[in-house]
């Protein structure tokens, strides 16, 4: 009888929202758009959000369309001789319907168009009349840039979540 009272007892005080959670799994994907164009040259903080609604088996919304991005940029702009500009938009993290924060990956790179063979052949060909190779530091390749509603491809969730309903 003992037994049977303190079973109940544990049970009646065990939190039944664990029951109710519906989990996101390791690998889950997600659709992410760009919100605003992105250039190597100038420093903006791009809006990134979610595309499309993220379900579970049963069709439960786990993360809602719109929900912000948050992502990390890196940039290099173009430089002389003829190299291009770099930009990489990495995905870190979003919020789920109950508030936990969705740890992300995925990232998505542009670069430039490289000019270096314009670069040497006016290095070489104004080198014979002016100072040797100066004009090659003159040519900058183009700046890489990232166009709005970019959609990020293969962003997917990096640990397993229990979302409450």
């Amino acid at each position: 009888m003992r037994k049977f009272l303190a079973l109940t007892m544990a049970l009646a005080t065990l939190n039944l929202s664990v029951f109710a959670a519906t989990p996101l799994t390791r690998g889950t994907m997600l659709n992410v758009k760009i919100g605003s164009a992105i250039n190597s040259k100038h420093k903006n903080t791009p809006a990134a959000y979610v595309d499309i609604d993220v379900r579970n088996a049963q069709g439960i919304v786990i993360i809602k369309r719109g929900t912000p991005v948050e992502t990390a940029v890196t940039r290099k702009k173009a430089r002389g001789c003829g190299r291009a500009g770099e930009i990489t938009v990495k995905c870190l993290y979003t919020t789920a319907v109950d508030g936990q924060t969705i740890m992300l990956q995925g990232e998505i790179s542009e670069e430039g168009q490289q000019r270096i063979g314009l670069a040497i052949g006016l290095g070489v060909g104004l080198g014979l009349f002016f100072l040797p190779l100066v004009s090659l530091l003159a040519i900058k390749g183009k700046q890489a840039v990232v166009e709005a509603d970019t959609t990020i491809p293969n962003v997917m969730v990096t640990n397993d979540y229990l979302i409450a309903e």
